[in-house]
């Protein structure tokens, strides 16, 4: 018997039922990480918070934002905690919460946080509410502690992105033409969001929309399909081919998103920002 053979085996079906929170509950416990929050009244807040078994889920604590609240620490942006929660009419009501993991360089780096807000957003946009999802929140929780651990931001991201599209149950072709089945050739080809894969350059035609998609992210993509995270870590990935697999990726999660993505605009749109000002800054001059 090989070491993996010896791993344990998931629970039987009737025993994973059993050991499932039961979703008439009134009082319940579940492990959460905190998507967003919005303000109520003088003193509370509405929570979005992603479980493993209980899916998205919108919560309210009351009292939050006073100075002595005791919740208040534990339920910051990212932060992953255990929550007792009471069933509400309309919105479940958080009763204590301890923190698990604050996940604290995500708030401290403007290129983590981007990167952990985008994350964070398309949980929030491609999950539904009470929708169990226990291998999307692991693929989270795992991508945000890689992101505070100081794994590169870009592989991080990228592999998020694809995995999620897995996740969901669009994984990309990658290897036949979606058109003709033929296997592709090892040359540039066309990405067809729509159709969710690649083309071939001779039918192209079958997706007027289709973006050319060179080979260098071809095997970038096909190494995350295969291998995951691992391996791509360690590539020196030239510009273009960044800007290639961002742009294909992000229009696979905007296609199913139906609107656009926020997070990392408002982020590039810092970064610049914050260029600008450094190049005045050296000059010894201010911004226009």
């Amino acid at each position: 018997m090989t070491d993996d053979e010896r791993t344990i085996s998931a629970p039987s079906e009737s025993l994973a039922a059993r050991l499932r929170p039961k979703l008439n509950e009134r009082l319940y416990r579940t492990e959460a990480i905190v998507l967003a929050r919005m303000n109520l009244g003088e003193a509370d807040r509405i929570f979005t918070l992603f479980t493993p078994h209980y899916g998205k889920l919108r919560v309210i604590a009351k009292g939050v934002r006073k100075s002595r609240s005791r919740l208040g620490p534990h339920l910051e942006i990212f932060t992953r905690c255990q929550l007792n929660l009471t069933r509400g009419r309309d919105l479940d009501v958080v009763t204590s919460a301890e923190t698990v993991d604050p996940y604290p360089p995500l708030r401290d780096d403007l290129d983590i946080l981007g990167h952990a807000s985008h994350l964070v957003e398309l949980v929030a946009r491609l999950t539904e509410d009470r929708e169990e999802q226990e291998r999307v929140y692991d693929l989270l929780r795992g991508s945000l502690r890689l992101l505070a651990d100081g794994v590169d931001p870009f592989a991080v991201t990228r592999h998020f992105e694809f995995m999620l599209l897995v996740a969901l149950g669009y994984r990309p072709e990658l290897y036949r033409c979606l058109e003709s089945g033929v296997p592709l050739e090892a040359t540039t080809n066309v990405f067809s969001v729509n159709r969710g894969g690649i083309l071939s350059m001779a039918c192209r035609g079958a997706d007027p929309r289709a973006v050319p998609v060179s080979l260098n992210t071809q095997k970038y993509l096909r190494e995350l399909d295969r291998n995951g995270l691992g391996n791509i870590v360690r590539l020196r990935v030239p510009e273009d081919t960044r800007r290639e697999l961002e742009s294909i990726l992000g229009g696979c999660l905007r296609h199913l998103t139906e609107r656009d993505l926020n997070s990392l605009d408002v982020w590039r749109q810092m970064q610049r920002s914050l260029a600008v000002r450094t190049i005045h800054q050296d000059r010894g001059d201010s911004p226009r």
